[in-house]
């Protein structure tokens, strides 16, 4: 009886051992299987949570990459170079007696251009008002350009005041530039110099600059060597509509001959103003990069744009170029003394380059620089009712019709016998004889003279004589008020005998100008002489001065321009007195400097050429990007440090 009480006392302790095991041992696997559920739902929040600060880091650095604000800069600097379209309209000159009956014209270059460039206009100016409503904490001083604000309210009173409103209101002849493009200029610098902020932004317009260099490149590359891509079918068919391309059969003529650059941008001379922005930007983001890589990029662009550059033709473009380097040294001459071993032999190897090249092409941009003028016989005609007096060689005659016969008289009065050549010409007895010649024509009594290797047939009516013009009107040749230039009006291509009929001009615009883009209707167009001599032939048009601060004091009065000067003298004493002594190693200092550059060049090539939607809308970026930067780092310690000195 004990021993089986012992037995079930010992089987009992082992049941429940073993029952205390069991619950052990499931105890333990349940608290594994929740620590393993736990640990597992701790992994998923924590790669949740870690997806949710990749997802915010990418969408950091998207933020830190890329400034919404910036399109419109973008859409002026790397598309609208590329707004090439044939557009065909009426400009209206028809009723005027120095022009043809026809007035219709085609255009590729700026008439849609000047479209996008006010559209671009209108969504700047909706974005800066908003933006500098909202965050007026970002807004940076505004003094500095209220000489612009003085400008645009002058040019919309010549608007208002203008001899041809409808051209002033939307452009016009070539050049379309209206109210709205030209106080269009001065918005998008307001516009950069307010939304340039970050480092980033001006990484971002770097990129944009090289980009739209690289592409606009290919095209001068191709006119380099003779080939310019407007001549292929399938660009020809990208730039016009089916129609047109049936109507012209494919074919448009080249503006210029030989291999002359001028890009996309119409002319060389323009072509040439932006080349040379251009280039200043790269040289002044060569100099400093740390990145040997980039440097050797920028300046392989740089090299790649002296070329386009020099093949342009243009002397104006070496004068820029000089005045640019020139304010280059003065501002990092210090450190370019460093650099002087390697400066030296590339500058001479690219004039090897560049002088080699000129001489395959028979010297064509060297001949131009000594330029001299053809000595002219032909002084001066007039016509009036007693007929038409010539005047060459310092001797003047009166021709005149009488009885169906020509008589020549001179100035006294007195018959001059002439002589015959022919049976029907006579020679004029001036120091070298002038061919002349009657004409028999229905109704009319006219003669002909052979002249500068040019034609003037004048004829006879109930007021007077007449010069008939190639475009068969019959015109005054009346006495053009100008100033003499002792001689010298060919030079610059005629552009001083251009300037010599502009001066006198300018009494009448002190206050009010002409209006936007009626340059050529106010201009003496009825200076046949002038452009025989100079122009070459009486049917050219004088769309401009060539020199934009002539042209604006014509369009847009005097004020307007002394407004604008003095924007230009605070432009560049600002970007002179930061640059001078501002630090250069980041790109926002680079690229401003180099900007600063590019407005300087482009201040002096317009002493040669005009205002043009291809080179101005660069020109008033590049000043608001050289003050944004100027302006943001004034703060620096290196800023603060030139201010000290």
């Amino acid at each position: 009886m004990m021993a089986n009480i012992a037995v079930l006392s010992y089987s009992s302790r082992s049941f429940y051992n073993g029952l205390f095991s069991y619950m052990c041992t499931q105890m333990q696997r349940k608290y594994v299987a929740e620590e393993t559920h736990l640990c597992a739902e701790f992994r998923k929040m924590k790669f949740f949570y870690r997806g949710i600060e990749m997802k915010n880091k990418v969408r950091k650095g998207r933020r830190d990459s890329w400034n919404d604000l910036l399109l419109p800069i973008l859409c002026v600097l790397c598309i609208m170079p590329f707004c090439v379209h044939l557009a065909e309209y009426d400009y209206g000159y028809s009723t005027y007696l120095w022009h043809s009956e026809d007035s219709v014209a085609q255009d590729l270059y700026a008439y849609y251009r000047s479209y996008f460039f006010e559209i671009i206009v209108v969504v700047s100016l909706c974005v800066l008002t908003f933006r500098m409503a909202l965050y007026k904490e970002k807004n940076k001083p505004a003094k500095l350009f209220v000489p612009l604000a003085v400008y645009s309210v002058f040019a919309l009173l010549s608007t208002i005041f203008s001899v041809n409103f409808r051209a002033s209101l939307t452009g016009n002849f070539y050049q379309f530039q209206s109210i709205f493009v030209l106080t269009g200029f001065c918005l998008m610098c307001f516009y950069t110099y307010q939304v340039m902020e970050q480092e980033r932004d001006y990484r971002t317009i770097v990129r944009g600059i090289v980009a739209a260099f690289v592409l606009i490149s290919i095209t001068g590359w191709f006119q380099v060597f003779h080939h310019d891509l407007l001549n292929y079918e399938a660009v020809q068919r990208l730039v016009m509509s089916e129609e047109q391309f049936a109507l012209y059969e494919g074919e448009i003529a080249d503006v210029f001959s030989g291999n002359n650059v001028f890009l996309t941008l119409y002319n060389p001379n323009y072509a040439a103003v932006f080349l040379v922005m251009t280039a200043a930007v790269f040289a002044a983001l060569a100099f400093g990069e740390q990145e040997k890589k980039k440097q050797v990029g920028y300046l392989v662009l740089l090299l790649m744009n002296l070329i386009l550059l020099w093949f342009t033709y243009t002397r104006a473009a070496l004068v820029a170029l000089g005045v640019a380097a020139v304010i280059f040294v003065v501002c990092a001459g210090k450190s370019l003394i460093k650099l002087w071993k390697y400066i030296l032999p590339a500058v001479f190897l690219l004039a090897v380059v560049l002088i080699g090249a000129d001489a395959l092409n028979d010297f064509q941009y060297l001949s131009r620089i000594a330029e001299t003028g053809k000595e002219a016989k032909l002084e001066e005609i007039r016509t009036s009712q007693d007929g038409v007096t010539i005047t060459c060689e310092g001797k003047s005659l009166i021709l005149s019709i009488e009885k169906e016969n020509l008589c020549v008289r001179d100035e006294s009065g007195s018959s001059v016998k002439v002589e015959k050549s022919g049976k029907e010409e006579f020679l004029l007895p001036f120091p070298t004889p002038v061919p002349a010649i009657m004409l028999e024509e229905e109704g009319d009594l006219a003669f002909m003279v052979q002249v500068e290797e040019q034609a003037l047939e004048f004829v006879q009516t109930e007021e007077g004589m007449f010069y008939r013009n190639e475009e068969g009107k019959l015109d005054e040749m009346t006495d053009i008020p100008k100033i003499d230039m002792h001689g010298l009006e060919y030079l610059g291509s005629g552009r001083l005998y251009i300037w010599s009929r502009v001066f006198p001009m300018l009494k009448n615009y002190l206050f009010v100008g002409s209006g936007p883009d009626t340059f050529a209707e106010v201009y003496p167009q009825n200076d046949y002489v002038g452009k025989i001599l100079y122009a070459g032939t009486p049917r050219r048009v004088m769309e401009g001065a060539h020199n934009d601060y002539l042209t604006r004091c014509v369009q847009t009065g005097m004020l307007s321009v002394a407004a604008l000067l003095v924007f230009y003298v605070l432009l560049c004493w600002k970007c002179f007195s930061y640059y001078k002594y501002g630090e250069l190693y980041s790109v926002k200092g680079r690229l401003g400097f180099g900007c600063f550059l590019a407005c300087t060049a482009y201040l002096v090539c317009c002493l040669f050429s005009d205002s043009t939607l291809y080179t101005t809308p660069m020109f008033y970026i590049f000043a608001g990007i050289a003050l944004a930067a100027a302006e943001d780092g004034r703060d620096s310690s290196y800023g603060e440090k030139s201010k000290n000195i």
